[in-house]
């Protein structure tokens, strides 16, 4: 078995630091630029098009030099919550970047969804001061398990 901690977002977010990067979201125009940017290594070409494109629920990312060095999209939703997923370039970490692209995430995902959650495992420390930074509560805990 595998578990983690699960952190729901208020209505309100803490205040946050914004990003020094430009920040993109999955708005039109957004999504034009996306289409400009240089794939993340780790991102397979069709899923980060589904990404960029917008089919799969909203997104931002924080961009430097031509390419995304943190993205917070929804890997997954309903039509009534939606999981913040966060991916942080490894040369770009621990530069509260995060906070910045999960809050804009957040702002876009909210008009839709009415729960919005993110989850982590117990080894993913990085998360906890993502989420302590924004005010998210952590109502339990995940597990999951294999067979």
């Amino acid at each position: 078995m595998a578990g983690g901690l699960c952190f729901v977002f208020p209505e309100q977010l803490a205040a946050h630091t914004p990003a020094p990067p430009p920040l993109l979201v999955s708005d039109a125009e957004g999504r034009r630029a996306a289409q400009r940017l240089n794939r993340p290594d780790n991102w397979q070409p069709g899923e980060w098009a589904e990404l960029i494109r917008g089919e799969t629920d909203e997104w931002a990312m924080a961009v430097h030099d031509n390419s995304p060095v943190s993205i917070c999209f929804s890997p997954a939703s309903n039509g009534t919550a939606a999981e913040a997923g966060i991916w942080p370039r490894a040369d770009f970490r621990g530069r509260r970047l995060a906070p910045a692209v999960v809050a804009a995430w957040s702002r876009r995902e909210r008009r839709n969804k009415e729960v919005l959650f993110h989850s982590t495992t117990a080894a993913n420390h990085a998360s906890w001061p993502v989420a302590h930074t924004l005010g998210l509560t952590p109502p339990g805990w995940i597990w999951r398990v294999r067979t």
